[in-house]
Order: C-alpha cells, then structure tokens, then sequence
C-alpha cells in the first residue's frame, strides 16, 4: 500500500519529502493541496492534521506531519540501507540533525523571508532581509567547507531539506555563484535525480502560476 502524501509543489517541504522517498524508492500515493484556496482548511484534512499544515503523510493509518519528521520516519521504515542517508554513530548522526536544524532555525527563515514577499505579494526587495540571507549564505558556504554535501562526504537528509530551501533562490534567479561551496554542492545535487526532477517541477509549476496571475 502506497504512503498518501499531502503536498504542494511550491513548498520546499514538500518537495523535500518527495526528494527523500524517490530516492529511496518509496511508493507514493500524491494529493496536491491548493493552499490559496485554502483547501488544508477543509474539515477532511483537519481530522488528518488539525495544524493544516503540508507535506502530511498517512500511512496505514499513521497520520504525521513536518518534513523533517516525516523524512527520518520514511528513511528508517523503508529504506534497505537507512543508515546510508541518516546515520547511527552519533557523531555522523549529529552532523545531519545540526543542517537539519540550521535549515530550518537559520537557512529556511532567511530564504523564505527575503523571496517569499517578493513571489507572492509583489514586494520589493527588503534591504535589511537581504543582508539576513547574505549572512545565511555566507554561514551555509563556509559550512560545507571541505564536505561534498551538507553534514560530511555523504549524501544526507539533511541535504534534501537545504536543497528544497535553495530551489527558491532559482525563482527569483538570484546570484550566488559567488558562494563556491554552494555552487559545488548544487551541481552534485543536481547529479540527484529526485532534486533535479523536482525542482524542475516546482519551476514549471511557478512559470504557470504566474502567467495565470498575470
């Protein structure tokens, strides 16, 4: 039986999710939300997840929600080699939970932050949330020193979930070919097919919603 996921291509969460379980070979059972329409308000969904939130998977009746969450559950209950993509020594494992977290305590704000009211709403570029991500970036460069990818040599969860965050930057087509490190870690994301799959997707998606927005 597939895992039903609830999603949006736009949500880099969401695209994190779908970038874990097709690289590790997880059927999925997809429901795309339009969440403009407000359809994760809908009373179905709110018995699923009350916090109306994508990506949100069930799973022969598990309900559960947060990317992060959602990826370690899928990795260890379906992956042959979970340990490849979330280790167990504690040392390895704790370099991935740390870019877990700093995507979604630094990274994540700042992207979202900067390019989200820009998409969305039109704004201008925000002087004051631009140095935010400028500092981000500095910060996420500097930590893939001397790494292939987010937490060490090896491909990670972590590196789904920053390579979901940085999809956003392509939106916008914002330069950061002066970040070296982070150049070199998207071209071997890219070597991915999942990452590269999706964020194609996310960037055909985002060229039709705005020529339907006008």
């Amino acid at each position: 039986m597939p895992v039903k996921l609830y999603h949006n291509i736009l949500s880099p969460p969401c695209r994190a999710v779908r970038m874990c379980a097709k690289t590790i070979g997880v059927e999925l059972e997809e429901k795309e939300l339009d969440l403009l329409k407000g359809e994760q308000m809908e009373a179905d969904f709110l018995e699923i997840n009350p916090c109306h939130c994508v990506p949100t998977i069930q799973d022969d009746g598990f309900a559960l929600w947060e990317s992060r969450a959602i990826n370690v559950y899928l990795n260890d209950k379906y992956s042959e080699t979970p340990e490849k993509l979330y280790p167990t020594d504690p040392v390895k494992r704790a370099k991935v939970d740390h870019m877990l977290q700093f995507d979604l305590c630094s990274y994540s704000p700042a992207v979202t932050g900067y390019i989200g009211p820009q998409l969305f709403f039109g704004k201008d570029p925000d002087e004051e949330k631009g140095k935010k991500l400028k500092e981000m970036l500095d910060a996420f460069n500097k930590l893939l020193e001397g790494r292939n990818y987010a937490a060490g040599d090896e491909l990670s969860l972590a590196d789904f979930s920053l390579a979901a965050t940085s999809g956003m930057l392509a939106m916008i087509k914002y330069d950061a070919s002066s970040y070296t490190n982070i150049m070199a870690w998207h071209d071997r994301m890219f070597a991915v097919p999942a990452v590269k799959e999706l964020t194609g997707q996310m960037l055909a998606k985002w060229a039709e919603f705005k020529a339907e927005s006008g």
